[in-house]
């Protein structure tokens, strides 16, 4: 050997990494740098054909996806991705670019799928189907049994008769997907394992049912649906429900410990008053988004929410400026101090400056103030679309601090959000 060799040799350090750390390397980079380590050197040539996650991402689309007619070229570029791969394939992620849809044909899926399909754990496909009269989910994708996440959307979930389960599933993404009830039911009860569901922009189901005893966590964002029926999943402790495409009624509900809720229909309607005594108890997190506290009995339901939840430590509330209010707000019982928080240590307040002198507004949260002995931290957030006057917010940030507080030790803070900005006030 020269000296010459001898020399490059010894300062050929990144080859003499150990595999674990070259391994961790390749798979933090995005598929176009991993192609490009084949310069570095001869034993760096073909490593990036091993790497066991493949995502195509943003980056990706965002850099193949010009010109009319790019589909042709990106699809090349995937198929030889895959064919030049040479190992167990543990990730594979598509993910549609914000501006560009990437459609994806059945033919090209039972072209890729067989690449990965044993040992795939963790399969992402955010695509949207190419042709409309393909829109059933591929029977291929049943083949991927070591699946432990399964990301989808567009594809219409449909149960083949031969499907026998993820047995290792845990975590289902279902985006833009039409599905029915049976179907889903389905599918659930063949994913013994399964934690955690995500339906998100789902329709086609008028009466949602889900009875998974493994299931833990919750996410829902529906179209369409009328009811939802959770008495049988017994394990789950975070359940998130977003209702604004859809007057949508919560039949019944566990015990759980986190509950988040946005709607644009009043909350009695979402969450009857029979669920509260039985499903709030254990409570520990609450959200409620998109408060319009137009009339008396709406502020009275959330106040009975509130009530039904002793063990509550975080409370995020969001409130929206009432319209038509048509009932002035007189003394009732159910406001009065009870000390019913006593746990409670942490307050997000997000509103509307328009709301914030409003009756209603003011006594949730004189109620919430008056009953949080454990308080620690505060925080109002005005939200308004452009910079309010010092004065102004001088004016509304003293209202708030003159209420009566069980905690008068905590820090009370106020912050004006202007376009996702925030603004210390005080």
């Amino acid at each position: 050997m020269t000296l010459l060799n001898k020399k490059a040799n010894q300062n050929d350090r990144i080859s003499d990494l150990p595999s674990n750390v070259i391994d961790e390397i390749l798979e933090n980079l995005k598929i176009r740098d991993q192609v490009r380590t084949s310069i570095l050197s001869r034993k760096w040539r073909y490593m990036w054909t091993s790497v066991p996650h493949l995502c195509f991402d943003n980056d990706f689309f965002r850099r193949h996806m010009h010109g009319d007619d790019p589909y042709p070229l990106v699809y090349k570029i995937i198929t030889h991705v895959l064919m030049l791969h040479n190992g167990p394939i543990h990730k594979f992620s598509i993910a549609r670019w914000r501006e560009y849809e990437f459609p994806i044909s059945i033919e090209k899926l039972i072209m890729w799928i067989p690449f990965m399909s044993n040992n795939i754990k963790h399969l992402e496909l955010l695509t949207y189907c190419a042709r409309e009269d393909e829109n059933q989910m591929p029977d291929i994708l049943f083949s991927c049994k070591e699946l432990t996440y399964f990301k989808l959307s567009s594809f219409n979930l449909y149960i083949p008769h031969n499907f026998y389960g993820f047995k290792k599933l845990l975590e289902l993404h279902l985006d833009c997907i039409e599905i029915e009830s049976s179907a889903l039911e389905s599918f659930m009860s063949a994913c013994p394992f399964l934690e955690k569901l995500n339906l998100d922009c789902c329709s086609g189901c008028d009466n949602l049912v889900i009875s998974s005893p493994s299931l833990k966590v919750l996410v829902l964002e529906l179209i369409d649906t009328e009811s939802v029926c959770l008495k049988k999943a017994v394990n789950l402790i975070d359940f998130t429900l977003t209702a604004c495409r859809s007057r949508v009624s919560i039949i019944s509900l566990p015990k759980i410990k986190r509950f988040s809720l946005d709607g644009w229909d009043q909350h009695e309607d979402i969450v009857p008053a029979t669920l509260l005594t039985s499903s709030f108890s254990s409570l520990e997190y609450l959200k409620l988004g998109g408060l319009k506290l137009n009339e008396r009995g709406e502020l009275l339901h959330i106040v009975s929410i509130l009530k039904s939840a002793p063990s509550l430590v975080k409370l995020n509330i969001k409130i929206f400026p009432e319209v038509n209010t048509t009932q002035m707000m007189e003394h009732s019982k159910e406001l009065e101090c009870c000390s019913c928080f006593p746990k409670l240590q942490t307050v997000n307040v997000i509103i509307s400056v328009g709301a914030s002198s409003e009756q209603h507004t003011l006594s949730l949260i004189k109620f919430i103030l008056a009953n949080s002995a454990s308080l620690k931290t505060l925080t109002f957030y005005f939200c308004s679309r452009d910079k309010l006057d010092a004065p102004m917010l001088l004016k509304v940030s003293q209202d708030f601090l003159r209420m009566e507080r069980a905690s008068p030790r905590a820090q009370v803070n106020f912050l004006q959000t202007t376009f996702g900005r925030k603004h210390l006030i005080i």
